[in-house]
């Protein structure tokens, strides 16, 4: 009996062995996912892919390979990456521009390394620099001052990048220019040695190894001269018709026989019962910001402007009504509003204005003094420009720019002891 209890022992350990040796996790292949490809370049790409499933055991390694050719194993190009929660990628950066590469994700176990399904992308082929800026952002008679600003390019080397004008519209490298080196920093420049009251087409440009891209048409009218006063003070000048005009207004503190202009004791002095007082005040009465005048320039009683020892330079003088009035006629006559004198000016255009419109008149609100000594802000109250022309024993014309853009540009009488404006006229 013991015998057969012995027995049927044996043969049940047996039997258990053999169930737990049937019942040992089975190990196999993994298996992984089909690449995803974003963020293509001239260089590479970023590369996801995921573990599906791990055959049974850990991942031991997964990553990328490729090739030109199709089917690419890790005999062919190919790089690890780091597994996260069943996830991996990779940013390839290295591959050759315009080519289409084939790619499979892989990963292995202890028991072997899978392949996943096959994609393929193409990087992108160098082109030509794109999204070329620049600009004007000065203009003198005989130069321009611009900046060359963003360049997009995607082979990583510009070659020459810079400016180039003509007079006539889509001015290419082969017109003249100006190179500005290497590169796709921005950078500023001052293009020299252009004729006076001429309208000029210019574009930037850049290269690279593939060719030359251009920016937009920008044109500009350079100003038709310069003249200075007797203390040094420079003004551009503008032909508007038969006429030429200062393009600011005066800030001079004397006459051009050198005698100096009086001003008053302080800034808000009432010279109402003063007899043809002739006094020079700073732009709101600011004398301790010079760097105001060359934008406002200085306020005038009409004595001081039509006095015989001259406010203006030599070769040029106080314009009269009917001078005034021509002006404003070749500019748009009845239409003429405060934004065609604030705002029309002689470079940055995409396009080339009429004819009249092309100078650049720049009206400052420089505002006025009353008698009184009070000043009137131009943003409130706009500004006022003396004629020669009297209106009275108390008034004389002026011309008048509103602080609106829609205001309509006009004359009126002034009181001949009020503070304004002056512009000089080419004699």
């Amino acid at each position: 009996m013991n015998r057969i209890i012995s027995r049927i022992h044996i043969v049940t350990e047996a039997l258990l062995l053999l169930l737990l040796i049937s019942c040992e996790k089975e190990i196999r292949p993994p298996a992984v996912g089909k690449p995803v490809i974003s963020e293509i370049t001239v260089k590479g790409a970023v590369i996801e892919s995921k573990i599906i499933w791990d055959g049974g055991s850990p991942i031991t390694e997964c990553g990328f390979c490729w090739n030109t050719t199709g089917n690419p194993s890790t005999e062919d190009y190919h790089t690890q990456a780091g597994e996260s929660e069943g996830k991996f990628s990779c940013r390839l950066d290295t591959l050759k521009e315009g080519t289409r590469y084939y790619i499979r994700s892989y990963a292995r176990n202890r028991e072997d390394l899978s392949y996943g399904l096959e994609a393929y992308f193409r990087t992108e082929a160098f082109k030509k620099p794109t999204a070329i800026s620049g600009g004007i952002h000065g203009i003198i008679h005989n130069a321009l001052f611009c900046t060359l600003g963003y360049i997009e390019d995607n082979t990583g080397n510009i070659i020459s990048k810079g400016f180039c004008w003509s007079t006539s519209i889509n001015p290419t490298v082969n017109d003249q220019k100006v190179d500005l080196g290497n590169g796709s920093a921005a950078t500023h420049c001052t293009i020299e040695g252009l004729q006076p009251g001429t309208v000029y087409y210019i574009r930037a440009y850049a290269t690279n190894i593939v060719g030359t891209s251009y920016g937009g048409n920008q044109v500009a009218r350079t100003f038709d001269g310069s003249m200075t006063d007797i203390e040094g003070h420079i003004y551009l000048t503008v032909r508007l018709g038969n006429q030429e005009w200062m393009n600011r207004n005066l800030e001079t503190c004397y006459y051009s026989n050198g005698d100096r202009i009086a001003t008053t004791g302080t800034q808000t002095v009432n010279i109402e019962m003063e007899d043809q007082p002739a006094y020079q005040w700073a732009y709101l009465g600011h004398d301790d910001h010079p760097e105001l005048l060359d934008d406002f320039g200085r306020l005038y009683t009409w004595y001081t402007a039509i006095d015989s020892r001259k406010i203006c330079p030599s070769g040029w003088h106080l314009p009269t009504l009917d001078e005034w009035n021509e002006l404003f006629n070749h500019l748009g006559g009845d239409t003429l509003t405060s934004s065609d004198l604030r705002w029309c000016f002689n470079y940055s255009w995409s396009n080339p204005l009429n004819p009249g419109k092309e100078g650049s008149f720049w009206a400052w609100l420089a505002g006025f003094r009353l008698a009184t000594g009070q000043y009137q802000s131009g943003s409130f109250y706009g500004t006022y420009w003396w004629s020669k022309t009297e209106a009275s024993t108390v008034n004389a014309y002026a011309a008048y720019c509103g602080p609106l853009d829609i205001d309509k540009v006009s004359t009126a009488e002034r009181n001949k002891k009020y503070g304004l404006s002056v512009r000089c006229l080419k004699d």
